[in-house]
């Protein structure tokens, strides 16, 4: 930009600040870009701009997600009029001939551990590499997070000598801060003291999500609802290639069961420090998770994985998640493992000051004096569980007067669900009236309302006369539930359960007289108090 072009931007200004303009072509590039500018809070020198390099087959959504984050857009073909005197990117792959003055180049992920289709062949290549020709231009510099991706580079291709620069990964510095907030992120996720497996994957075939698509709404099916909760991390191009709108429909009925789908640009983190075990393939989140030594089981892995990285030491050591054997016990016996911190220390050099390092260098890039880098936690995640409208329940008579119920949420039923453990005359189908595949509604052999109103037997006579498989209707009432049987009086229990436990509770002991109950369900056990 020429002097008289910067004197009639200045024109307009409020605040005098240095413009650094921040370039994204895909999901992830625009995610990690948008953490990085997360970092540089409070400090009013300089401003963050974006723009989208466009043509990646993973394009799709960038400029809105840069948009719901409030970024400052400017179309690629008017960057120069930003005033930018630095440019940062997650991307190897954008138009680097187009931009002026020193360009920081960033990983999007977890070291160089993959090999990609290439746009401008039919080949494939280094994903992170960035071309011969900007690497030639002396503008460019790349951040590593470990010594050894210096000699990968040089290996792939010599001209990265002298260009890179170590700085350490700041999202594993992060993930570590936030270990410390662990029962922050669960009581958010609304986990209690459920044990949470959280499922990731990368993208192309090799991945979970494409080996293994079914796998979150199969462990759903396998865990009973009240011991284990499930979330699911797809990559940004996943979300980029078939839209949320389809990824929810595709997991319509495990989201129904409880599935945690969390968007890329928020919650994975929160949800990786919350998760008791990790269930990924070869991408950076299993990476991550086995480096801040969380258990990980392996799904899937693809041919693409890079030989002598991270993500191979990954591959030949994770357990593997095996499709002949029963998913339950596996998910059960698995933990962590002494190469995990082998793996971190191969793959992250100044694990707590790579964020620090990262302002040096962008600070000095841009002449200014250092400031002292903040230490963030995780952002708290945004996705919530959806309630769970509709369950097979097998209650265990433990005791005389002990319940254990198990359930089984049915709108994943068909995928090879629990074994009953309950006598036939207990196990049963508990759906609350919410629910809106009413075919389950009318299938139902106990139905409830977890609602509270002023006429809760009403509801009960209304709903026992209009749907005659039910043998048990239940409404909430303020201190637990009302139930009426179609040939019964009302009976009451009262407890801190769910209004669906309790309906439950009430069938399993349905011909007994007034009891006091111990109802456990998962690690939670509470009193249950009937009376007729």
């Amino acid at each position: 930009m020429s002097s008289e072009e910067e004197n009639e931007q200045s024109r307009w200004d409020t605040h005098a600040s240095i413009t650094v303009l921040c370039v994204a072509r895909t999901g992830a590039s625009a995610i990690r870009l948008l953490e990085i500018c997360r970092t540089f809070q409070d400090d009013l020198r300089f401003r963050f701009v974006f723009t989208v390099h466009h043509g990646s087959e993973f394009g799709d959504g960038v400029e809105a997600l840069l948009s719901r984050a409030g970024a400052r857009l400017y179309p690629w073909d008017k960057i120069a009029s930003s005033g930018y005197v630095l440019t940062l990117t997650a991307s190897e792959n954008i138009g680097f001939t187009s931009l002026s003055g020193p360009v920081l180049v960033f990983q999007h992920g977890v070291g160089f551990h993959k090999y990609v289709p290439d746009s401008e062949s039919s080949g494939d290549r280094l994903s992170g590499l960035v071309p011969e020709a900007a690497l030639k231009s002396g503008q460019v510099r790349m951040a590593i997070s470990h010594p050894s991706q210096e000699v990968q580079l040089r290996a792939a291709n010599p001209a990265t000598a002298g260009t890179t620069v170590l700085i350490g990964d700041s999202q594993f510095e992060q993930l570590l801060d936030s270990a410390g907030h662990r029962g922050h992120y669960r009581r958010i996720l609304g986990l209690g003291d459920r044990r949470f497996v959280l499922l990731s994957s990368t993208w192309k075939k090799g991945s979970l999500f494409g080996t293994r698509p079914h796998l979150p709404t199969e462990t759903l099916a396998a865990m009973p609802h009240d011991e284990t909760a499930v979330g699911l991390v797809l990559h940004p191009n996943i979300w980029s290639k078939y839209g949320p709108l389809q990824l929810r429909a595709w997991y319509d009925g495990a989201r129904k069961a409880g599935l945690l789908l969390f968007p890329p640009e928020l919650g994975w983190q929160a949800a990786l420090i919350a998760a008791d075990l990790v269930v990924g393939d070869h991408g950076s989140v299993s990476l991550l998770a086995a480096a801040v030594g969380k258990p990980v089981l392996l799904a899937a892995s693809g041919d693409e994985v890079v030989p002598g990285t991270s993500a191979e030491l990954l591959c030949e050591q994770a357990t593997r998640l095996r499709r002949d054997q029963p998913l339950r016990p596996q998910l059960e016996a698995a933990g962590s493992q002494p190469w995990q911190e082998l793996l971190a220390e191969r793959t992250f050099a100044h694990a707590q000051t790579a964020i620090s390092r990262l302002h040096a260098l962008v600070y000095e890039t841009l002449g200014l004096s250092p400031r002292p880098a903040p230490q963030l936690r995780a952002a708290d995640p945004e996705t919530r569980p959806s309630p769970v409208l509709a369950f097979t329940t097998y209650p265990d008579l433990t005791g005389a007067d002990a319940i254990t119920l198990h359930r089984f949420p049915r709108a994943v039923e068909q995928w090879k669900p629990e074994p009953g453990r309950a006598p036939a005359d207990l196990l049963h189908t508990v759906v609350d009236e919410r629910e809106t595949n009413v075919g389950r509604i009318g299938e139902a052999l106990v139905l409830v309302r977890s609602t509270v109103d002023n006429e809760p037997e009403q509801w009960c006579r209304a709903t026992l006369r209009r749907y005659p498989r039910c043998e048990l209707a239940a409404a909430a009432t303020r201190d637990g539930c009302v139930a009426i049987a179609p040939d019964g009086e009302a009976v009451t229990a009262t407890g801190t359960a769910d209004t669906a436990a309790l309906a439950s509770t009430l069938y399993a002991c349905r011909g007994t007289t007034d009891r006091t109950v111990s109802l456990r369900l998962g690690r939670a056990v509470t009193t249950v108090v009937i009376r007729h």
